[in-house]
């Protein structure tokens, strides 16, 4: 299947440039004022005024970057009936040579008569800037152009404005195609690039070389191939060392990199290309990123080699982070510290990288002695860098080290990221450190972060699994104090540790807090509270409770019931049981295994009475 770049010049080779023009259209009647003479016409008359007022305004910024300033034709608006589309073209087209007037003409025409431009406005404005090379208002008038009017063949528009007797410059398309890159709309660049030599116009070497950097930037590899082609063959244009970077970029991370070298070597001998800093730091990230450490060594021993490219911070770094995803993170730290002897200042991603080198082997001594080399030559880390350092101790299981160093951080005036402080919190709940876990929110606290729910709800779980319920309330209330709800979790939690203390009564009063709050009771709060009753021996609040959430929420939860039957057959005889067993499966409790066994042990029991 041909590529798309072929498909685009295939279709643009159909087309002839300029295209003819529609088909006229029957004449409309001709209006009353076009019968006036040409100085009583009140439309010839509104563009002269207009031309004149465009004029005697012109205020040109000094700097052709800057804005223009807003136009004032108040003094003229008597006239804005007369102006239609034909005279906006004719006001653009006589102020040609004042380029600032008729770009604020067109501004002031957009937001004070009610109509949008027409391909044709725009076409006509982005020749007169372009001609006064005023480039950045001309693309982003283009842009303004494709964005306003999808369907138009912005190419054509262009191309066929130039009968009206404006200005041309073949810039403008060139202007157009870097338009259609920048929008992400490749295919109509790589169109318009045909289209241009065609016309014998080719684009520049910039243009080329920015559609080849979009070609590479979308994985479109095979396609580069296709545009440098027809760059040198049909363009006649000479790539320069921008080009030959990108096609090594390309092969690079394309499926040919073992082609890279040798491409390379057929550029320097065949077409005089000299390579830079950039050709060799781009050949060696493509080796790095497949792992041919051996191949990124000696390349970047023959840039020590040469005299013209020396290795620069960028190469340093890029041969770092191929060692240390290749496990080789010591190997990594003596090309640092070589990179140091020869003048050259890491910048905050080498240190970077050569931590998170560290963390993935699991070396954490030697990731935090780098992190405070680090933040000692000045460097602020950023939480991508705490994260990494923090989840490698974590991972490791050494949490008193990862602590010091955050004590440590924080005496030198280093804040700790938000999602650090909760990684910790949470490892510290999972091997039941809660008191460690609440110094660090404390120290959360003081660095300004504000926990959220799923914070607290951790670290009261953990205070529950330690039976310290009196903490986990004093969390609870801390909660609402930062006007943080809490949740159903919350409370299940905080409910089934205080019946696992035989506090089933303060755990049914939170459960009305619950309910309050307006959240339901699920099955595990149940369960928790019933089992409570009974390991209290409080059979009456136990079927109370069970008849109350069946009634209320609809919640039958048969290990509720079958705790409740299993009390009844230690304490009660069979008559009260079976009754029990009646009123539950009134309420909708359906018996099952568990039920059945229950029931034949408190009849065998009975019967051996």
């Amino acid at each position: 299947m041909a590529s798309v770049f072929r498909r685009a010049f295939t279709s643009a080779s159909l087309q002839t440039v300029p295209r003819p023009p529609p088909p006229p259209s029957p004449s409309p009647p001709t209006p009353l004022p076009s019968l006036l003479p040409i100085s009583l016409n009140p439309f010839n008359t509104t563009v002269d005024l207009i031309c004149s007022r465009l004029k005697r305004q012109q205020q040109e910024p000094s700097h052709l970057s800057s804005s223009p300033p807003p136009l004032d034709l108040s003094k003229e608006s008597h006239l804005l009936p007369f102006l239609g589309p034909d005279e906006i073209s004719r006001v653009l087209l006589r102020s040609q040579s004042h380029p600032f007037s008729s770009l604020r003409f067109f501004q002031w025409a957009k937001s004070h008569l009610g109509l949008t431009p027409t391909p044709l406005h725009y076409a006509l404005l982005a020749h007169i800037l372009t001609w006064s090379r005023l480039f950045s208002h001309a693309l982003d008038l283009l842009a303004e152009l494709i964005q306003t009017h999808p369907q138009v063949d912005a190419f054509q528009t262009l191309a066929s404005s130039t009968h009206h007797g404006c200005n041309r410059d073949p810039a403008v398309f060139v202007m157009l195609l870097k338009v259609f890159v920048k929008l992400g709309r490749i295919d109509d660049g790589l169109e318009a690039c045909q289209r241009m030599i065609q016309m014998g116009w080719p684009p520049d070497t910039n243009a080329f070389n920015c559609l080849l950097h979009a070609l590479v930037r979308t994985r479109r590899f095979d396609e580069c191939w296709e545009v440098y082609e027809e760059m040198r063959r049909r363009a006649k244009v000479s790539p320069n060392s921008y080009t030959f970077n990108i096609l090594i970029r390309a092969l690079c991370r394309g499926k040919d990199a073992a082609k890279a070298k040798e491409f390379l070597e057929e550029m320097e001998f065949e077409e005089g290309f000299d390579p830079d800093i950039v050709t060799y730091n781009t050949l060696l990230d493509g080796y790095c990123r497949r792992g041919r450490m051996e191949d990124a060594l000696y390349l970047f021993g023959i840039m020590h080699r040469r005299t013209t490219v020396e290795p620069d911070l960028v190469s340093y770094t890029v041969l770092m982070r191929g060692m240390c995803m290749a496990g080789r993170a010591a190997e990594a730290h003596l090309l640092f510290d070589r990179m140091l002897n020869r003048g050259l200042s890491p910048d905050s991603f080498a240190y970077r990288v050569l931590i998170a080198g560290y963390c993935r082997e699991g070396r954490t001594r030697e990731a935090r002695l780098l992190l405070q080399e680090m933040i000692s030559s000045g460097f602020a880390p950023d939480t991508s860098i705490y994260g990494l350092v923090v989840e490698a101790h974590v991972k490791c299981g050494k949490m008193l080290a990862c602590l010091n160093l955050v004590v440590q951080l924080r005496k030198h005036g280093v804040v700790v990221s938000f999602d650090s402080y909760a990684c910790l919190i949470n490892a510290l709940c999972m091997e039941k450190r809660p008191s460690a876990a609440r110094s660090l929110l404390n120290w959360m606290l003081l660095d300004g972060y504000s926990p959220n729910l799923k914070i607290y709800n951790l670290l009261i779980n953990c205070f529950c699994e330690c039976d310290r319920v009196v903490e986990a309330f004093d969390l609870k209330d801390e909660m609402g104090s930062r006007d943080i709800r809490p949740d159903s979790d919350t409370y299940r939690t905080l409910i089934s540790c205080l019946c696992r203390l035989s506090k089933s009564l303060e755990a049914e009063q939170l459960m009305a807090e619950m309910i309050e709050a307006g959240l339901k009771p699920d099955s595990a709060i149940c369960a928790a509270l019933v089992s409570g009753f009974c390991k209290e021996r409080d059979v009456s609040n136990a079927e109370s409770l069970l008849k109350y959430l069946s009634e209320k929420f609809q919640l039958q939860d048969s290990e509720s019931c079958n705790a409740v039957i299993r009390l009844y057959c230690e304490e009660r005889d069979m008559e009260e049981t079976i009754e029990l067993h009646d009123r539950m499966a009134k309420l909708g409790f359906v018996p099952n295994r568990e039920t059945c066994k229950s029931l034949v042990y408190g009849l065998s029991k009975s019967h051996s009475c």
